[in-house]
């Protein structure tokens, strides 16, 4: 099917142009990620307990189960779905393929979730059971795994790669964030109360817009580095799963950097399932349309313009100290916050303190890195794939068993849902508390226990020698193969001068081509392009 030239990428061009920055990797998956997390985020178990009133089903044992044994499912998928991709070949890629192939389906999964029929609770849990894991395990994996993977497949140039990184982040928070922070708290969450008509019919929409959305990221992107054909010559010695994970739990590092990981996911769990809840029950009234907006947008405004601010403090200090510091600093505000739980000024103004605090979480990522450049000295070789692979299983994983546990407490508690006109209802004071521990307390414990582990994670100093000897080793094999040893960062520097090269000659043919079709002056438009490169030179410079 994907042979047919319907079927063929609308970019053209071999450098990355700005339709594919925009439309591909911007407004594409940004408009994705807004359906998604709608129809999929915490709403989702607001339907599930206000709307159908599952909190109390079999005993309170559903709403727990279901999460934990599905994600546990999912982290399976997504690995399957990771080997299918490999095994990929097509005219159109090994990923964009199965962009287009998750559209419709997210559009009809996400329809499915909320159309369940007034029937028999049992019925109405299979409905529940059946649905989510066709959108979640299925539809939305088919489509993340592969999107996940375009932005690198889609160039190896280094500069052009960068670009579309900063790109995408903007897309996957930007738009979501004025969708699901605004817009549903604001308008959509008060106007669907507990009607299970308006959640369909609102929820449909935002499933709807998964269909145009990867129509656009299919047609406007392109895998550049899936089209070429290399051929390698040097023989790479793999090392077996088994192998890799004894290396990996070699390193005490690379423990903690997993423990960590599971930590702050349970804490992003336990805050944005608990939000819904205290907003609609400690702070504010049900859906009164403001509280949830003002804690998304007043308590979560530093992490956007606190993120330039945060690297010249890193380079200084270090990422682990600013880490420490920031997370601690987080811990007080959120305990600050459970002092006063029912005073709006109060919470929003330490809630802005605590998102300051947070800002080290950006780039957790890098301590990975270090983690993984441990391994690799202690073992001879690096386990970058299969850390990632367990990176996704935990994040999937733990959410599912963080879902599960906070769901237990909610019919533990004896969680009431509100009248069927949406009117507010008083919850218990055991039930109060627990969203009030639930977004404060449980963030609060798990960052003073990743502050705590990162008093152990002292490898920043130990990095120097690290790379040092990892570098002599590469030094030592390549002259024993009879090799001239070449540094990645020269390697590196080669390789980017090659592709920078390939693109300018790229760019001026395409230009060339251009300008015989329009009838333009080359050498005129070739003027146009070189004084706008020298303006942007000049105002990098100045920056």
């Amino acid at each position: 099917m994907f042979s047919a030239k319907i079927f063929d990428s609308r970019i053209k061009s071999f450098n990355v142009s700005g339709s594919e920055r925009w439309l591909g990797h911007f407004l594409a998956p940004g408009l994705l990620y807004v359906a998604y997390y709608s129809v999929g985020g915490s709403y989702l178990n607001v339907f599930y307990t206000d709307v159908l009133k599952l909190s109390n089903l079999w005993g309170g044992t559903f709403l727990m189960l279901v999460p934990i044994f599905s994600k546990i499912f999912d982290a399976f998928t997504n690995i399957i779905m990771g080997r299918i991709i490999d095994t990929t070949r097509c005219r159109q890629g090994k990923v964009r393929p199965w962009i287009l192939i998750s559209g419709p389906l997210m559009l009809i999964t996400g329809v499915l979730l909320y159309t369940i029929p007034q029937a028999d609770a049992n019925i109405q849990a299979i409905w529940v059971i059946v649905s989510y894991n066709l959108f979640f395990a299925f539809a939305f994996t088919m489509y993340n795994m592969s999107y996940m993977l375009q932005m690198p497949l889609a160039t190896r140039n280094a500069k052009q790669r960068d670009g579309l990184a900063v790109i995408t982040a903007m897309g996957n928070n930007m738009l979501p964030g004025m969708v699901i922070s605004m817009l549903f708290p604001m308008v959509l969450l008060p106007l669907m109360g507990v009607n299970q008509g308006r959640w369909i019919a609102v929820m449909s929409i935002a499933s709807i817009i998964a269909l145009p959305a990867v129509l656009l990221q299919y047609y406007f992107t392109r895998e550049r580095v899936t089209e070429e054909a290399t051929e390698s010559t040097v023989e790479i010695k793999t090392h077996t799963f088994v192998q890799q994970l004894k290396a990996c739990f070699a390193s005490k590092y690379w423990i903690m950097i997993m423990g960590i990981f599971v930590l702050l996911r349970l804490f992003n769990i336990f805050q944005s399932l608990s939000m819904i809840y205290y907003a609609n029950w400690v702070l504010g009234t049900y859906n009164d349309g403001r509280t949830i907006t003002l804690i998304n947008v007043i308590g979560q405004f530093p992490l956007g313009p606190g993120v330039f601010l945060l690297w010249p403090l890193v380079k200084k200090f270090g990422r682990r100290n600013i880490t420490m510091i920031g997370f601690t600093l987080a811990a007080i505000a959120c305990g600050l916050c459970m002092l006063q739980p029912r005073n709006m000024t109060a919470v929003l103004t330490f809630m802005f303190i605590k998102s300051i605090g947070y800002l080290p979480s950006i780039g957790i990522m890098a301590l990975l890195a270090a983690a993984l450049d441990h391994v690799e000295w202690l073992n001879g070789f690096r386990c970058d794939g299969l850390s990632a692979a367990i990176y996704t299983v935990i994040d999937t994983v733990v959410y599912g068993i963080g879902q599960g546990i906070f769901n237990m407490f909610l019919s533990r508690f004896g969680y009431v849902p509100p009248t069927a006109d949406g009117s507010w209802v008083s919850q218990n004071v055991s039930l109060q508390n627990f969203f009030v521990w639930g977004f404060f307390g449980v963030p609060m414990l798990t960052l003073l226990f990743v502050v705590f582990m990162l008093i152990f994670f002292n490898i920043e100093k130990q990095l120097p020698q690290i790379r040092t000897d990892i570098i002599a080793r590469h030094k030592a094999e390549a002259e024993a193969r009879g090799e001239v040893y070449v540094s990645p960062e020269e390697k590196a520097a080669r390789e980017q001068a090659r592709l920078d090269q390939i693109a300018e000659e790229k760019r001026v043919e395409e230009l060339r081509a251009k300008c015989a079709k329009k009838g333009l002056s080359f050498d005129e438009e070739e003027a146009k392009y070189q004084r706008k490169t020298a303006v942007k030179k000049a105002k990098a410079k100045k920056r």
